[in-house]
Order: C-alpha cells, then sequence, then structure tokens
C-alpha cells in the first residue's frame, strides 16, 4: 500500500475521530471558551476538561500522534486483507 494512500485514509480516519470527539463536546484548546483575551495560547495546552490537544488537521499534527491513525488505517487493511483470504 502507497504513503500517499495511508496518509489519505489517516486523514479521514482522523476526521471522522474529530468529527465524534466535538458531537460529545470536545474542543481544540484554540476553540476554549474558557481562554481569554490576553491568556498566553499553547496549541498543545488543555485549558478545561472539554481540551483535546488532537483537535487539529490532521496536516497540523506532531508525527508521533499522525502515528496513531497510521496505526489504526494498517491494521485495518491488514485484517481486510486476512477476511478476503477467508
Amino acid at each position: 500500500m502507497s504513503n500517499n494512500i495511508i496518509e489519505s485514509l489517516s486523514s479521514a480516519v482522523h476526521d471522522a475521530w474529530w468529527k465524534e470527539k466535538a458531537s460529545q463536546g470536545f474542543h481544540s484548546p484554540a476553540n476554549c471558551p474558557t481562554l481569554r483575551t490576553g491568556d498566553t495560547y499553547n496549541k498543545f495546552k488543555k485549558y478545561c476538561d472539554k481540551c483535546h490537544t488532537d483537535m487539529y488537521p490532521y496536516a497540523e499534527l506532531p508525527e508521533n500522534i499522525k502515528e496513531y491513525d497510521r496505526v489504526m488505517v494498517r491494521t485495518v487493511l491488514k485484517e481486510l486483507g486476512k477476511a478476503a483470504e477467508e
């Protein structure tokens, strides 16, 4: 499987995860309602219990976080391949 396909699928997995988390009331630190004008902002700091530091576009995530999505994609593709052989 090409890296381009893995990256495209990983981005789609991340987007689906993000949508689900948003439906549960989570948001990125950048969109935290407790963040006030003038506060020192850190993209990867939790400001409240509903902040999630991975709620950013896939392209903006650090490589170690992107790897979670890649592992998911590779695992699903591997299992689909096994199921197709049965």
